[in-house]
């Protein structure tokens, strides 16, 4: 069953609210309530080192747009027409909104004196780019995989599934992780992404009926002798 636009539109004004509100709790400060309890609590997990460096190199912004316009291609030959222009028209946006968002409300990263940091970055603290990044790019491949793929057909859809879930739960995680990013940041990216996500799913329709449809169509056929 498609979501109904109203659905949509009342979670897209949601993020926006929440975005809102949290931009101007994050501008220009330091650790909000949580923050540095979290942090604490996550850095002192063992052996996240390795995993956090590969999921931040795999949500970089510069690679979620390579990978991404490779993508909006195959989409396009695999004549998801809809589900491609949809899926590039959020690319342009993402970098233009991620570093107005950034320039914004110019947060500091964590400090050193209160996280242990990690690996380097480049620009403000919220909000995070790599999770704004990875959440759109695999969020909507993972959209598209569950609407369109039928896992008793084709069984990798399964696997490739959990790997982009486990990839956007690990995005979480790792910026947080690595000392540069406070866990208000990483919801600051989270919304922003959503509010991306959810205009490209709300124009492309035909991957939540298209799906329904397949399951639907075993019961249409009459048995013989009906």
């Amino acid at each position: 069953m498609a979501p109904r636009p109203v659905v949509i539109a009342g979670c897209w004004l949601a993020a926006a609210a929440a975005l809102a509100v949290l931009s101007v709790a994050a501008h220009h400060a330091g650790p909000l309530p949580g923050d540095e309890r979290i942090t604490d609590a996550v850095q002192r997990v063992p052996g996240l080192e390795l995993p956090s460096r590969v999921v931040r190199a795999l949500t970089g912004t510069q690679l979620v747009l390579v990978l991404g316009a490779l993508c909006v291609i195959a989409l396009w030959l695999a004549r998801l027409r809809r589900e491609a222009v949809a899926l590039g028209i959020a690319l342009l946006i993402l970098p233009f909104a991620q570093a107005g968002l950034k320039e914004i409300v110019d947060r500091p990263r964590p400090d050193p004196a209160l996280v242990d940091r990690r690996t380097g970055f480049s620009s403000e603290s919220f909000p995070s780019g790599h999770v704004m990044s990875g959440t759109l790019l695999y969020g909507y491949l993972l959209v598209l995989l569950l609407a369109t793929g039928d896992p008793r057909q084709a069984p990798w859809t399964r696997v490739a599934a959990a790997l982009l879930a486990l990839l956007l739960l690990g995005n979480l995680f790792a910026n947080v992780y690595m000392g540069v990013h406070w866990p208000t940041d990483v919801l600051g990216g989270m919304l922003g992404a959503l509010l991306l996500l959810l205009p490209a799913v709300a124009v492309a329709p035909a991957l939540w009926g298209r799906r329904a449809h397949a399951r639907e169509a075993p019961s249409s056929v009459a048995a013989p002798g009906e």
